[in-house]
This record gives C-alpha cells, structure tokens and sequence, in this order.
C-alpha cells in the first residue's frame, strides 16, 4: 500500500499564489502548474477566500464614500479626505509591498527546491 505524502504549505506561500492568481489574469490550472502545486488545492485556497471576503464585505457599511471631491468642502474638509485618501494608499502599497516579498519568497523557494 502507496503511503500518501501531504504537502504542508506556510501562510505566506498561500498568500503569494493566491495574489499571483489575482494579478495574473491566468487560469487556477495555470498558475497551480507554474507554481508545482495540485489544482485543487490552488482552488480551494481561492474559495475560501472568496468566502472571507463575501464575508468581509457583508460586514462593512453599505455607504461608501464618494471617489469625487465635493465642489463646497472647506479647507479643513479637503485636508482631511486627502489624510484618508493618502492612507489608503499607504496601505495598499504596503499591501503590494508585502505580496511583493512573498513572490520572491516563494520563487527563491523553488529554485532551491529544483536544485
């Protein structure tokens, strides 16, 4: 009798390929090739995401604020949306910083690997 072998994967591999799979445009059986890793596992990695975020988003207020300045803002006002625009932004750079390190993570993992 064949004794299977279950593959253990960190966090921050998961959190990789699935943002490889997210900026990628490419198919689940495609980049669960390129990374060495089975289909399905690729996938359900991707569904149960998808089901934190549905989540995620149920949770959050149903007003969003508007992407546009108003024309009557004060000074105080503008100064204000500009500090939460511009952490916004700060965060998701960092975000991009972080999945950035990952993928090189994981390809340096692969390289070692193959060898």
């Amino acid at each position: 009798m064949r004794v299977r072998e279950v593959n253990r994967y960190d966090d921050a591999f998961r959190v990789g390929a699935l943002s490889l799979l997210a900026r990628s445009g490419r198919s689940i059986p495609a980049v669960a090739a390129d990374l060495g890793i089975p289909v399905a596992t690729l996938r359900h990695w991707y569904n149960v995401g998808m089901a934190r975020s549905r989540k995620a988003k149920q949770a959050l207020p149903t007003t969003t604020p508007s992407t546009t300045a108003p024309t009557n803002e004060t000074l105080q006002q503008k100064v204000a949306r500009l500090e939460r625009e511009n952490e916004e932004l700060r965060r998701a750079n960092a975000e991009l910083e972080m999945d950035r390190a990952i993928l090189k993570k994981a390809a340096a993992f692969f390289v070692k690997e193959s060898e």
